[in-house]
């Protein structure tokens, strides 16, 4: 029973698949067309999330434009911006390069602190040796190893 009241549904849904809104079942409500896009270049000299609210824009950080994207190569030549400094679709992709450099600096500071670390061990290791004798003195390193 509970079939036969959902049949009109399916029916509808099955109509609007195939496309035969014509045969009279109901239909989704009329979309107004878009509005006309803005031309890239009117969002030069703004900001770059501004350009790239437009999906066919490209924004260019050298001198602060927003051009098409040239849809004929998969990445914009560098005549029309630098790769480095061209964005389309995200602002930030900038954020690797901040993490490799934050990376890199810590590395380095793991890398001083390990080599000063090994330093202050190498000081401890000559006190103990200088305290039972195994030490040899800097002034005569090939000095004979006396037996008592």
């Amino acid at each position: 029973m509970a079939a036969l009241r959902l049949w009109p549904l399916w029916l509808q849904g099955l109509a609007l698949v195939w496309g035969c809104g014509r045969m009279g079942l109901a239909l989704l409500p009329a979309t107004a067309p878009p509005a006309p896009a803005q031309a890239c270049s009117e969002f030069s000299q703004r900001s770059c999330e501004e350009c790239l609210k437009n999906v066919s824009c490209l924004w260019c950080y050298t001198n602060n434009t927003c051009i098409d994207y040239p849809v004929r190569s998969i990445l914009p030549p560098s005549s029309l911006c630098s790769l480095s400094n061209a964005r389309w679709g995200v602002c930030w992709s900038s954020r690797p390069d901040e993490e490799e450099e934050r990376l890199a600096r810590k590395r380095e500071e793991r890398r001083l602190q390990s080599l000063q670390r090994k330093h202050e061990r190498k000081l401890k290791h000559d006190e103990i040796r200088k305290k039972y004798g195994l030490l040899q003195d800097s002034d005569n390193p090939y000095s004979r190893f006396e037996n008592e």
